[in-house]
């Protein structure tokens, strides 16, 4: 089988491995599709994620689905060969204190795909832990499986910031995380939601997906256009989903007294600041969300549903041979990519 291996900077190479054959636990899938997240481009472009790097090629992508072809002893009775599934990333080690109290998420003992030294979706075929595939429903797309992934990020994101009805928000960086906070606070009963970027057809999805103003940096000041739209007194809550330096500061310049400014995006310096007097005299609530912990089977039920369609973000769509292409389409901005996808049973 072929799988997608990142090498350096900018160097994705597919060559052929052997196939893995399932382990007590385990499942093997058929991987139907991969989307190329935030931190996937960072590795790309800086060849770490927050300073974690290794010597060793790897295989990138963290928000997959698949199909069940073989299942390794002990596995749970709910799954069967040929059930489709989405892949968590996630295996938390379900005994550390973190563990204990309910956040899967801050495990210290985390094993997670895609990210050094675990090997991840970007592949025709892969074992994983049967506790870490969760079925889907006829109704969901393939791509909108893996999609299940960063939606479930936006949730736990929206969660803590718990938007409330008549509330005004404010999402800064409009790609796929921030689309979804857009359009989790326009489902919470959001009263204004102000979208921000610098790329007209993300901001023309943000409209699509519930955005009542739409801001495009490259012409308006965003922390002035929002003082504007709420007449000075700023926004209830900010989410900050660009991962730029300088945009969680915009989040707090913009939000009002006693606002929450919730921080989704890695910046790439991994470094951002915060202009303390205006944190301090407005006594904003600063949250930085990790991940997704318990968002399945929500995130589920909002696309079965149809509330949030997760096909438009992934439109752009590569077989596994051309997966370098579909990374350098996605670090590049190429027009009209929202979501890269790779597709590793599709031909080409």
């Amino acid at each position: 089988m072929q799988a997608a291996f990142f090498h350096g900077v900018r160097d994705i190479r597919v060559r052929e491995v052997s196939d893995a054959e399932p382990q007590r636990g385990e499942v093997l899938l058929d991987v139907t599709a991969v989307g190329i997240c935030g931190s996937d481009l960072h590795t790309y472009l800086l060849g770490n994620i927050g300073g974690v790097s290794s010597a060793d090629p790897i295989v990138l992508g963290h928000e997959a689905s698949g199909v069940i072809i073989a299942l390794g002893a002990d596995a749970p009775s709910t799954l069967r060969v040929g059930q489709r599934v989405a892949i968590d990333p996630a295996t938390p080690c379900l005994a550390c204190e973190f563990c204990q109290h309910g956040q899967h998420h801050l495990c210290t003992n985390l094993q997670f795909m895609g990210y050094f030294p675990q090997h991840g979706a970007l592949q025709q075929r892969m074992v994983h832990p049967a506790r870490s595939v969760v079925p889907v429903p006829e109704g969901i797309s393939d791509v909108g499986a893996a999609m299940l992934e960063p939606l479930g990020v936006a949730l736990h994101a929206a969660r803590l910031g718990a938007v409330r009805h008549g509330e005004d928000v404010l999402v800064i960086g409009c790609g796929t995380i921030g689309l979804l906070c857009v359009r989790l606070a326009r489902l919470a009963g959001a009263r204004r939601v102000i979208a921000v970027d610098r790329y007209a057809w993300r901001l023309d999805m943000a409209a699509n997906f519930g955005a009542d103003h739409c801001l495009n940096i490259a012409q308006d000041d965003p922390v002035q256009a929002v003082l504007r739209l709420t007449n000075k007194r700023g926004v209830d809550v900010a989410f900050e989903a660009a991962w730029v330096t300088d945009t969680a500061n915009q989040c707090a310049l913009a939000a009002c007294n006693g606002g929450r400014v919730i921080i989704v995006g890695i910046p790439a310096e991994d470094e951002f600041t915060l202009q303390a007097s205006v944190v301090r005299r407005k006594e904003l609530t600063i949250i930085y969300s990790r991940r997704m912990n318990h968002t399945y089977e929500a995130s589920i039920a909002l696309a079965a549903r149809g509330l949030i369609d997760l096909d438009a973000l992934g439109q752009f769509q590569m077989p596994l041979a051309r997966a370098a292409q579909a990374f350098e389409s996605a670090a590049e901005y190429h027009s009209g990519v929202l979501r890269a996808m790779v597709l590793p049973q599709m031909k080409g």
